[in-house]
């Protein structure tokens, strides 16, 4: 017997479609990952306009109210002014005006309402408002 050797030679032809398919697969399997990616960002992109156009609805309205809030307060401003001027008015006239004046003068100096109201003969109400009008004043001076 003589020595036969046997050789397995592998031919490159029939490796290329098995390389073909592994890649082909490969590629499958990052376009699915990329889609599945893809549809969860989509879905977060959606949350998240809903989410600001929420959160600019909210800072239309804060706005609105805060404009409303101001013309209040402007309102009011205008208002208290008149009651100062018209206790100033009152304080100045014959008659009481003395007491008001004194009142005013208490109330600056950080008098309590009942105690203007003990001295001066006012009323709970016109002692409460002189305090109000003219310790205000005495703050923001």
């Amino acid at each position: 017997m003589t020595g036969r050797s046997w050789t397995i030679t592998l031919e490159p032809m029939p490796l290329l479609p098995l390389i073909a398919v592994i890649i082909a697969a490969f590629a499958l399997a990052i376009a699915a990952v990329a889609l599945v990616a893809n549809r969860r960002l989509a879905g977060e992109l959606a949350r998240i306009e809903a989410q600001s156009r929420d959160t600019a609805e909210q800072f239309r309205g804060l706005t609105a109210g805060t404009v409303g809030q101001s013309r209040n307060l402007a309102r009011l401003q205008q208002d208290l002014e008149r009651l100062r001027e018209r206790l100033d008015q009152v304080a100045s006239q014959e008659g009481g005006g003395a007491a008001f004046e004194q009142a005013i003068r208490m109330a600056r100096k950080g008098h309590p309402a009942g105690e203007i109201m003990e001295t001066c003969g006012l009323s709970q109400m016109e002692a409460d408002l002189v305090v109000l009008l003219h310790q205000e004043s005495r703050a923001e001076g």
